[in-house]
């Protein structure tokens, strides 16, 4: 009995130490990072993180061309100011891809990229809008956040325009701003925009007087059009300091 409890041991000693020889890779260490540029070739501002656009990374190596080997997807997230980097990719080919954002659809097949060291690649996309500042953020005397807009609609051939939907301005007490990460009380819910309003002035304020003295406010303004996604086109971010 000795015997065979000792067999059983080193039988599952030895599963054992070759569980961790195969499972023995090496970590990822490779580098993706690059920027999203507009049709002028301006950064797009976005949001930070996945909540106004993501890049979706399919890794074409790992099939080895069998269309019956599954690949699922994984995402890059975005930096505010339209980059994105990501330091933790295994050496491969991929297909990349924008996609979720307020631009007009990226084409399907993407763009396909090796990833080996540290790899930079950039992506231009049309956004459906080009917001530009005619005032920037001001504190007005009674403690207000005042700006204004115009936007241009942008076309691409063989797409729909899509309608425009509204309006957000975006206060926030640290440097990331946008529809996720706001002070919802200061501009409470949306402003109406239509197509008519293009190129004319729009008037953001705050829905109340900011509260805080000694508080610098990261400022911009979003207008969403009325696609699958929802999305919004951004302004940069001003700041507004209250003393």
């Amino acid at each position: 009995m000795k015997k065979i409890v000792n067999n059983i041991i080193l039988l599952l000693v030895a599963v054992c130490l070759f569980s961790c020889e195969k499972d023995n890779y090496d970590a990822p260490d490779c580098t993706i990072q690059g920027r999203i540029l507009d049709h002028n070739g301006n950064q797009l501002e976005t949001e930070q993180g996945n909540g106004n656009m993501r890049i979706k990374m399919e890794e074409l190596s790992w099939a080895n061309g069998n269309d019956e080997v599954s690949v699922i997807p994984r995402y890059l997230n975005m930096k505010q100011d339209g980059s994105y980097v990501n330091n933790k990719w295994f050496t491969g080919e991929y297909r990349m891809t924008p996609i979720e954002g307020a631009f007009y659809p990226y084409p399907e097949e993407g763009d396909i990229v090796r990833i080996e060291g540290t790899v930079m690649k950039d992506f231009t996309v049309t956004p459906y809008l080009t917001i530009e500042w005619v005032k920037e953020p001001v504190l007005t005397a009674d403690n207000y956040i005042e700006a204004s807009v115009r936007f241009r609609r942008n076309a691409k051939d063989g797409a729909a325009m899509p309608d425009l939907s509204n309006g957000i301005l975006c206060v926030s007490t640290n440097q990331y701003c946008g529809n996720n990460n706001k002070d919802g009380q200061l501009f409470n819910g949306t402003k109406t925009v239509t197509n008519d309003d293009e190129g004319t002035v729009i008037e953001f304020r705050t829905s109340m007087a900011v509260k805080y003295t000694g508080t610098i406010y990261w400022v911009r303004v979003g207008i969403c059009c009325n696609d699958t996604y929802k999305k919004y086109n951004y302004t940069d971010i001003k700041t507004v300091t209250v003393n």
